[in-house]
């Protein structure tokens, strides 16, 4: 039932697409400038049916183990035998180790019962040439800015 519902691929090995991509992999073109070529070409097989980079890829890193698909891999830029897609990864920046999160806190603190506590943050200006510090006591609001000279840490404390 799958397979009658699953879309044929489009870039079968012997067939007439997969054979230009070949082609053109050999010239040295990468899988997106592919993509673009096969887009704008005017051969009457071709024109109904775009094909991606990812489907590019995914055709080379599918082929069985052997000498075409060596070829292949060594024709693309990067020549990595093994490959993920590029996808939305991880942010790295602005990692804090053993940073504790705001959502751990004590109950008491997230009642605002208990008055002297306080929440801390900075708002930087335009290209970041200003900032200014916000302290505010959560239990009656209170509110107090202070003008910083730069947003570094050392200044914040």
């Amino acid at each position: 039932r799958r397979q009658v519902c699953r879309p044929s691929r489009k870039l079968l090995p012997g067939s007439e697409r997969f054979e230009l991509v070949v082609h053109m992999l050999r010239e040295r073109l990468s899988p997106e400038q592919i993509a673009g070529k096969l887009r704008h070409m005017n051969i009457p097989s071709l024109r109904d049916a775009y094909v991606c980079r990812e489907t590019i890829y995914n055709a080379i890193y599918a082929l069985p183990v052997g000498e075409l698909r060596k070829e292949l891999i060594i024709c693309l830029r990067q020549g990595k035998t093994t490959r993920r897609p590029r996808s939305g990864g991880v942010d790295r920046r602005g990692q804090i180790p053993e940073m504790v999160s705001i959502h751990v806190r004590p109950p008491e603190i997230e009642d605002r019962l208990m008055p002297g506590h306080w929440e801390g943050d900075l708002i930087k200006g335009k290209a970041n040439a200003s900032s200014v510090g916000t302290l505010v006591e959560r239990t009656s609001g209170y509110l107090m800015l202070v003008k910083m000279n730069d947003a570094t840490a050392t200044s914040a404390l």
